[in-house]
Formats: structure tokens, C-alpha cells, sequence
């Protein structure tokens, strides 16, 4: 059993010696597309974490008609917690609005209160936040809603924008690595058919005529997805060195690059075997004989 592994590994990688200009450029271009991909989906991963973690910070300021009685605040804070995405609602009395607004800026001590009562309202989502704040404005006793709506829309169209990018630019180098894998897969058979039909002659199964190629197709993937992690891990770096540089405080959380070995490097094995297993079916074996 361990020879006949040693045996299609090794034929795997002799193929790949010998067509190394193929496999080269195999390993390059589906590297090339994993580290699009990966480093793309790696990048809206942690703006996700970061969206998340804005969306605990992210207040929507809602400020309450003028007259407004205990109770109806009381409803008004039950009404507003109920919303779909609302995480939090702090009621701030009109007192301590105008105190905080006396300790920023003292001169104005000497005018009347002009804020009325209100709202702090933390979302739990700010993609949901048009929708919360349409739904608070046809509350009743609410006057006016206050949210950064500019930020929470370029956050969108940027994630939009960088999601298009990975799945365009990605699936197009990833297309092109499928059919250089696939060309060097058959490029490879037509090069041993002789080999290869002498193989069958002595008895050789089908299997162990195509399992060396499609191995190699296997290792052509596997190098790819390491080399594709290696190269965000270096991107990560060079990103966390230069904002070092820039801001002395700025730290990017550490990349996993145990995981992206065993995702990407997975990924291509996936890959490269599904390519390879195309080029060795019926068109082939009917040249072949196969």
C-alpha cells in the first residue's frame, strides 16, 4: 500500500519537473487569484468585525417635542427599544443636556435651557439605520432624529464595492488558473501516451493511469494556496509596518496564517483535483485508448 503511494506521488511530481513552465505558471496564476480572494475576503472580514463593533458605539440622537410628560417618555423609550435593530435607548433629561452642554462651554450659562429631552439610541446593525430612524420619526412627541447617515452609507458602498472586486477580479484569475492547470494536465498526458498505453498494456488499472495526474493537479493547488497565504501574511505586515510608522498607537490584530494555510492551501487542493480530474475524462482516454 505504501509503495503504490510512493509510486503515484512520485509520478506526480516527476510530471511536474517536467513540464515545470506549465506548472509554474499554474501555481503563479491560481496564487495570484487565492490571494485576491482570500486577502479580499480576509479584508471584509474584519471590516465586518469592525462594522459590528461600530454599530456598539454608533448613536442616533432622537430629540423629543417640548411639553413631554414622565409617562409618555416611559412609552416612548418602550416604543423606541422595540424597534428591530435597536440595541439601546438611554433617555437623557433636558437638565443634564444643558449641564454637559455649560462644562463644554461655559459662557452660555447665562442663557435659558433651549434642549428639550431626548434619546441616546445605540443600533445594533447600522445598515438597519434608515429604517429605525423612518420608524422613531412616526412615533408620536418625537420632534427630530440626528444619525450619522454619510459614515454608515460609505461603510456600505465600500464593503459593496470591495465584494464585487474579490468576486469579478477573483473568479476571473481563478478561471484562468483552472484552464492552465487543465492545459498542463492534458499537455502532460499527450506528452506520455505512449507510457502510458504501454502501462495499460501490462495491466496498469485506469486508476493507476490518471490518479498521478490528477495529483499533480492536487499539488499544483496545494502550492498555489500556500503560496497565495504566505503572500497576504507578508501584505498584513507591510500594512501593520507602515501604520506604525504613521500612527505610533495603531495595531492590527495578528493574521491567522495557521488557518489561512489549511483554507486557502485546502482550497486549492480542491481546485487544482477538480481541474485535473476534467482533463483526464472521456476526451483523453478515447486518444489515448484509455
Amino acid at each position: 500500500m505504501l509503495d503504490r503511494i510512493e509510486f503515484l506521488l512520485t509520478e506526480a511530481i516527476t510530471a511536474m519537473r517536467r513540464n515545470w513552465l506549465m506548472s509554474f505558471a499554474a501555481i503563479s496564476t491560481l496564487a495570484v487569484a487565492l490571494f485576491l480572494l482570500g486577502g479580499l475576503g480576509y479584508v471584509l472580514i474584519r471590516m465586518n468585525a469592525a462594522a459590528e463593533d461600530l454599530s456598539g458605539r454608533f448613536e442616533m440622537r432622537v430629540w423629543l417635542r417640548d411639553g413631554v410628560s414622565k409617562q409618555q417618555i416611559s412609552e416612548i423609550a418602550a416604543d423606541i427599544r422595540a424597534i428591530k435593530g435597536v440595541k439601546e435607548a438611554r433617555w437623557v433629561p433636558r437638565d443634564i443636556e444643558w449641564k454637559r452642554q455649560i462644562e463644554l462651554t461655559p459662557e452660555v450659562a447665562y442663557f435659558d435651557n433651549p434642549f428639550p429631552d431626548s434619546f441616546k439610541v445605540i443600533l445594533a446593525d447600522i445598515s438597519l439605520g434608515p429604517e429605525v430612524e423612518s420608524k422613531i420619526k412616526a412615533l408620536p412627541r418625537v420632534d427630530a432624529v440626528e444619525y450619522l447617515r454619510a459614515e454608515q452609507q460609505f461603510m456600505e458602498q465600500l464593503m459593496n464595492f470591495l465584494q464585487w472586486l474579490a468576486t469579478f477580479v477573483g473568479g476571473l484569475l481563478i478561471v484562468t488558473s483552472g484552464i492552465l492547470i487543465y492545459n498542463a494536465i492534458r499537455m502532460n498526458i499527450l506528452a506520455r501516451w505512449r507510457e502510458v498505453r504501454i502501462m495499460e498494456l501490462v495491466g496498469a488499472s485506469r486508476s493507476t493511469i490518471r490518479i498521478p495526474f490528477i495529483l499533480e493537479g492536487m499539488l499544483q493547488g496545494l502550492l498555489g494556496g500556500f503560496t497565495a497565504s504566505l503572500l497576504i501574511f507578508a501584505a498584513q505586515q507591510a500594512v501593520a509596518e507602515q501604520l506604525k510608522a504613521v500612527l505610533m498607537t495603531a495595531a492590527l490584530p495578528r493574521f491567522p496564517i495557521e488557518l489561512a494555510l489549511v483554507v486557502l492551501g485546502g482550497a486549492g487542493v480542491v481546485f487544482g483535483g477538480f481541474c485535473s480530474f476534467l482533463a483526464v475524462r472521456e476526451p483523453v482516454r478515447r486518444r489515448m485508448g484509455v
